[in-house]
C-alpha cells in the first residue's frame, strides 16, 4: 500500500476516534435487517483494449445493530449482495462477442459511532470489503474470430465512508452516503487451462487502485415493524495495471506448450442504479 494510502487511513481513524467525544446518538438497542431487489447498469473498461457493458440484476441483504455492545461503538453492520447478467464485449484489436454471462459477489462487514448533529445522525464507519467477479466466455468466438474464455476477480479492500440520516415528516427520512475504498489486494484469473489441457492460467497481482461509493436514501414507515428504502447508488473502481504473470499456451504450429507471459491492463467499472429493500 501506497504511502498515500497509509495517510488516508491515518487521518480516518483520528477523525474516526475524535468523534468519540461529540453528542452521541439515541442509547435505545436497535436490530434490523433488510432483503430486497437492485438493478444497474455495469461498464467495465480497459482504456484503449476492450469495454464491457450491460444490465444486472441483483439481490441485497444487510444487518444493521446498534447499541448491542459496551463502548464507544454503536454501530455494528453486514451487508451481502448479489449480481447477474450479461454483458457485451467490444474491442478493437479482437472483435466483439455479445451476451456474456457474468456474476459479482460482494461481502462488507462495517462498523462505526453514531454521532448526533442537530436533527442529523452522522456516522462515521470503516470495516472489511470483498469483491468477487466471473465472466462466463468460454465456448464463445468474437466477430473477429477470437476464443472466449473465463475470467475471475478478486478484491479486498477497506471502506472509509460517512453517513447521514435526517427525520423528515410523515414516517419519511433521508439518507446519504459517501464512501472511500481503501484497495489492499488483487487478483485477476484468466482460465486458459480450459481452453486446452496444456494450457496453465493466468495469474495477476493487482496491487495499486481506489474505490468511490455514493448513494442517496429515502426511508417510508411502513406502521411500527417496517420501513421501505428506495437507494440509488455509484459505486466506482479504478485499478492500476498488474504485475506480470507466467503461463503455458498450447501452439497448434509446435505441438507444445510455450511458456509466456501477460499482465491485467489499468482498467475502471463503473455500476449505477437502485435497490429497493424492505426493513424488518
Amino acid at each position: 500500500m501506497s504511502e498515500s494510502q497509509w495517510k488516508t487511513v491515518a487521518v480516518f481513524f483520528i477523525l474516526f476516534f475524535l468523534s468519540i467525544d461529540l453528542t452521541a446518538a439515541s442509547k435505545e438497542q436497535d436490530i434490523r435487517w433488510s432483503l430486497g431487489p437492485a438493478i444497474y447498469h455495469s461498464i467495465y473498461e480497459e482504456p484503449g483494449i476492450m469495454k464491457e457493458d450491460g444490465l444486472m440484476y441483483g439481490l441485497k441483504g444487510t444487518l444493521l445493530l446498534r447499541h448491542v455492545l459496551p463502548g464507544p461503538l454503536t454501530m455494528l453492520g453486514a451487508e451481502v449482495s448479489y449480481g447477474w447478467g450479461e454483458q457485451d464485449y467490444s474491442s478493437v484489436l479482437t472483435g466483439n462477442i455479445d451476451d456474456i454471462e457474468t456474476t459479482v459477489f460482494e461481502a462488507r462487514g462495517l462498523f462505526g459511532l453514531d454521532v448526533q448533529v442537530q436533527d442529523v445522525i452522522l456516522t462515521p464507519y470503516t470495516g472489511m470489503g470483498y469483491r468477487w467477479k466471473k465472466d462466463n466466455a468460454q465456448g464463445l468466438v468474437s466477430t473477429d474470430g477470437a476464443i472466449g474464455y473465463d475470467r475471475k476477480s478478486k478484491y479486498t479492500y477497506t471502506p472509509l465512508g460517512i453517513s447521514l440520516v435526517a427525520e423528515l415528516d410523515s414516517g419519511w427520512s433521508f439518507g446519504a452516503t459517501f464512501e472511500y475504498d481503501l484497495f489492499w489486494d488483487g487478483t485477476q484469473r484468466s482460465l486458459f487451462s480450459k481452453l486446452h489441457p496444456m494450457n496453465t492460467d493466468l495469474v495477476n497481482d493487482q496491487n495499486d487502485g481506489y474505490g468511490l461509493r455514493a448513494s442517496l436514501c429515502f426511508v417510508k414507515e411502513l406502521g411500527d415493524r417496517f420501513l421501505i428504502v428506495v437507494e440509488p447508488y455509484w459505486h466506482y473502481w479504478n485499478i492500476e495495471q498488474s504485475g506480470m504473470g507466467e503461463y503455458y499456451l498450447y501452439n497448434d504450429f509446435l505441438g507444445r506448450a510455450v511458456r509466456t507471459a501477460g499482465y491485467e491492463p489499468e482498467n475502471s467499472t463503473w455500476d449505477y442504479g437502485v435497490s429497493i429493500r424492505l426493513h424488518f
